[in-house]
């Protein structure tokens, strides 16, 4: 069997055996069509030949469970990230919002007023440790960040065989805290208690918010929560992290009119996937493929990174698309765009960056 045909029979799986991405239409540093990307000697690739998925791991891909990972979460939970922002953060998990964590500026007489992020965590875990620095990271960069979950939640382990299990320890967890937290509407119910902070005469965040600019944003499992607030008109934009969003199936019926899919949604939405060792890849280049035609969208890809890998660091150049992302989108930033689009776009010339917009000047 030929490669083509190969392709045709695997649709976007393909993609992986031949480790090609071939980015038509978009702006900067996509390969030219028909241009091969080459992972990193000492990736694995392997295809499961009853079902024909293909899933590929890059050697410097993080491992859930390594004693290095419990290492760090563990130092995660004990200090905060100030983060390289000019307004330097801190975490905070306060006891009128008992189910999750909060990253700010830590001094809030020195920010201008805040937009918020509501952040849905990988796995749809109740900790967000995970992301310790690259949610610090935001909150530095002049944000509210309000994070599923707690810190004493043990970090989850998933694998992809069907089993679980918890990090650090060889013993059932039987906290009083869910491990993970599948009910989308978490987000909003951070967000309702974000506007009466800003009303509430005492509250350290009174007038300190801009509750009229609002993100929903979540990293693989966490997309999909993230895209389910998104019918809320507080929501602003949405921003998806190797991940993607339902797609509506061709053919194929709904189980009601109101099916929310990608084809749906009426706010900008970014994408960030880490390349074709990315577990998210296809998902999101499904997601992007199936977005409204007029609606302002971006994806970007980082080959190197995979699921997981733009977060123990954080990968500066991810975090600071993102941000760009929000910039432009919560702060009114035009400068912002210019991180990954138009004419100057600072991204564009990274080779390890393919970038494809839509509708952004």
């Amino acid at each position: 069997m030929s490669e083509k045909s190969l392709c045709r029979t695997w649709a976007t799986l393909c993609v992986a055996v031949l480790l090609t991405a071939a980015h038509a239409g978009g702006q900067g540093a996509a390969p030219a069509a028909g241009t091969n990307w080459v992972a990193p000697a000492g990736t694995a690739v392997s295809i499961d030949r009853r079902t024909g998925r293909v899933s590929m791991a890059l050697p410097i891909q993080p491992i859930d469970g390594s004693t290095e990972e419990a290492v760090r979460f563990e130092e995660w939970r004990l200090h905060p990230y100030a983060g390289s922002g000019p307004y330097p953060a801190t975490r905070e998990e306060p006891d009128s919002l008992p189910t999750y964590t909060i990253y700010r500026p830590a001094d809030l007489a020195k920010t201008p007023k805040l937009p918020i992020l509501l952040w849905a965590n990988g796995g749809c875990r109740n900790t967000s440790v995970e992301f310790t620095r690259f949610l610090g990271e935001i909150a530095s960069q002049g944000y509210l960040v309000i994070a599923v979950g707690r810190s004493n939640v043990p970090f989850m382990i998933i694998n992809f065989n069907g089993g679980l299990g918890v990090i650090g320890s060889t013993k059932p967890y039987d906290g009083p805290a869910p491990l993970t937290v599948n009910d989308a509407n978490i987000l909003l119910k951070g967000l309702d208690w974000a506007v009466a902070e800003n009303d509430r005469p005492g509250s350290p965040l009174q007038g300190k918010l801009d509750t009229s600019q609002v993100a929903a944003a979540g990293q693989s499992c966490g997309g999909p929560q993230a895209f389910r607030v998104a019918r809320d008109p507080r929501i602003k934009t949405i921003v998806s992290l190797n991940s993607g969003f339902p797609v509506k199936q061709a053919g194929a019926a709904t189980s009601s009119a109101d099916a929310w899919t990608a084809d749906k949604l009426t706010v900008p939405a970014a994408l960030f996937e880490g390349g074709p060792a990315d577990l998210g890849y296809a998902g999101g280049e499904q997601t992007f493929a199936a977005l409204p035609a007029m609606l302002p969208a971006l994806k970007v890809e980082m080959a190197l990174l995979g699921h997981t890998g733009a977060y123990p660091m954080p990968d500066i150049r991810w975090t600071k698309a993102v941000v760009a992302w929000l910039d432009w989108r919560l702060k009114g930033s035009a400068s912002a765009m210019a991180v990954f689009a138009g004419p100057n776009c600072r991204m564009c010339s990274d080779a390890e960056v393919w970038i494809e917009t839509r509708n952004i000047p």
